[in-house]
């Protein structure tokens, strides 16, 4: 069974300033540099009139892997995750996330929304963690489900500094 993965950035610019960072391909090369850079490539920006779609190789070395994890798998774990964002009238709006774990039953799905707050911009985020491993999935769906959120919320403050650095 798959846990939940439900959570929302505030952030504090409208949401043309959060579509002018995501559409550009410069931001994604400085996010990877700026945000775990040890552990993240940018592999492919595809940008249309209709699209945004962004793939990441992401790695989690294995020393900052949970001991449930490394008891059954040696090694880092790496990570195809992908990005895609809808644009539509020159603004994304909605979109979605994955990420699939390379050599192990592990991977989150989900959607995101961009909406406009009276503060700035939110994304939310909606999906799922699923770990195909009888008696353990749970416990490491759980933990995926936390790195997701951290990644998420430090990709979030370099995003707003690099948009308040344009």
């Amino acid at each position: 069974m798959a846990t939940k993965l439900r959570h929302s950035l505030d952030f504090s610019c409208p949401p043309a300033q959060f579509t002018a960072a995501v559409t550009s391909e410069q931001y994604w090369h400085d996010l990877v540099a700026n945000v775990a850079a040890d552990v993240s490539e940018l592999e492919s920006f595809t940008a249309t009139d209709d699209e945004i779609r962004v793939v990441l190789q992401q790695r989690i070395p294995e020393k900052n892997l949970p001991s449930v994890v490394t008891k059954i798998r040696k090694g880092d774990l790496e990570i195809a995750r992908t990005v895609v964002w809808s644009v539509s009238g020159g603004e994304v709006s909605d979109g979605t996330f994955s990420a699939v774990v390379t050599g192990a039953p592990a991977k989150v799905n989900g959607t995101q929304t961009l909406v406009s707050t009276a503060t700035g911009a939110q994304v939310i985020f909606d999906g799922s963690v699923e770990v195909s491993i009888p008696f353990i999935g749970g416990k490491i769906e759980k933990q995926i489900a936390k790195e997701v959120q951290a990644l998420i919320d430090a990709e979030r403050d370099y995003t707003l500094t690099w948009i308040g650095q344009q």
